[in-house]
């Protein structure tokens, strides 16, 4: 009886958060992604896994871990948006790929948080780039569509150690505008039509009323989803490329006050005004600039500058491929090398993709926040920078991956 009562306590404390002990981080520059921009010789206090007090004198309390960070630059934890982390382990092996419903009746209401593989062999190495936060989105990038439905519902996650991941499960509805069959002539009225559906079914006072809507086949789950999307509560992600289908998406949204996530947006640049005026957010790979179809014969290298010029808020990701999250900082780096201001490509991996999905809890150094902290040796924008430590939610992350361990059993000592 005692053994089986201490192997139950055991694992009650294995399922609770575990937080780091205190701990202050000093001497550190500091790219806070904040108000605060960057600060220089700046001590960090991490308590009970969140950030509480930063500053040039900090007090220490007593029993609290110090750790010199003279010489490291301090980021927010990276966040990547638009990715299958946690949900494709392979992408050509049966039950290894659940980025999306295949066979459902359900579309908006589809939840990938029931998909997320805490396991996963690619969270461990998205870590390692520094990565402690991710946006995982079902159902785009799927190609050709026989008729237009919603891919589902995106989700927050963390990548730490033997924590939760989901942070946020209901982080959006997504809906991919590329290749659909039925022509944008007939696409652009649907769209029209479903979404004026959901704006009238959650203006609704009774739960659950469907009367008075045009589209036929309606699930309750799928409008109890899209509610608040037509709130504005939560964004539609839509991915789209063409300037001219961007601007009918934009007029939509704004004749029913919706908050709008673009991904892609390979033309983006060309309307890069009207997405400022409707205020809405532009998920993008900054590398993106050769046409793969005439949705994007205007594609560019300077979208993400030209896009941030005209105050629009991006965020910068690299594949949406688990496989290559790892390579967010650097496709940034790339950005920056082709006239994003630096700050504003931190902020487009840190703080902007945490917001523009509902996140209000990391992405930044400020008091209060999770301590999803990276600390590199450098410039993390610069490729030959290292990942020093990893904090998520004030928990030093371990950095052994696949990659790590296949190196050192196939890679002789000293070579």
């Amino acid at each position: 009886m005692l053994k089986l009562m201490t192997s139950l306590c055991v694992a009650a404390c294995i399922s609770l958060p575990l937080y780091a002990q205190t701990l202050v981080l000093e001497h550190a520059k500091v790219l806070t992604a904040s108000s605060a921009g960057q600060l220089e010789d700046t001590s960090i206090l991490i308590k009970d896994g969140k950030i509480a007090a930063i500053g040039e004198a900090v007090t220490v309390p007593a029993g609290a871990e110090i750790i010199d960070m003279t010489g490291r630059t301090i980021t927010p934890g990276l966040v990547a948006a638009n990715t299958t982390l946690g949900v494709v382990e392979i992408n050509d092996r049966a039950n290894a790929n659940d980025s999306s419903a295949k066979t459902s009746d359900l579309s908006a209401s589809v939840e990938i948080q029931y998909a997320v593989n805490p396991a996963s062999t690619l969270i461990p190495v998205a870590r390692n780039g520094g990565i402690s936060r991710a946006i995982v989105t079902p159902g785009l990038g799927s190609g050709r569509q026989e008729k237009l439905s919603f891919g589902g519902q995106a989700a927050v996650i963390d990548t730490g150690d033997g924590q939760d991941p989901i942070i946020l499960p209901h982080a959006g509805v997504t809906i991919s505008l590329r290749g659909v069959k039925t022509g944008r002539a007939a696409m652009f009225p649907m769209l029209k039509s479903i979404l004026e559906d959901a704006s009238i079914y959650a203006a609704k006072e009774t739960p659950g009323d469907m009367s008075g809507l045009i589209q036929k086949n309606w699930t309750r789950a799928d409008l109890d989803a899209l509610a608040p999307v037509a709130r504005g509560e939560a964004p539609l992600i839509i991915e789209v490329d063409r300037a001219s289908d961007i601007s009918q998406m934009l007029k939509i949204g704004k004749a029913l006050n919706l908050k709008m996530v673009l991904v892609g947006a390979a033309e983006g640049w060309v309307v890069a005004d009207e997405i400022a005026a409707a205020d809405a957010s532009v998920v993008l790979n900054p590398i993106d600039n050769l046409p793969s179809n005439f949705d994007q014969v205007r594609a560019s290298i300077e979208n993400a500058t030209r896009l941030n010029a005209a105050g629009v808020k991006l965020a910068l990701t690299s594949n949406r491929d688990g496989h290559d999250v790892r390579l967010t900082r650097y496709h940034a780096g790339m950005a920056v090398a082709h006239g994003l201001p630096y700050d504003a490509a931190i902020k487009a991996i840190t703080i902007n993709p945490a917001r523009m999905f509902g996140d209000t809890t990391g992405g930044e150094i400020a008091v209060g926040q999770d301590a999803d902290i990276a600390v590199w040796s450098g410039d993390p924008l610069q490729p030959l920078t290292d990942l020093v430590v990893l904090y998520v939610r004030g928990e030093a992350q371990p950095k052994t991956d696949r990659l790590t361990v296949l190196r050192k059993k196939y890679v002789k000592s000293g070579e």
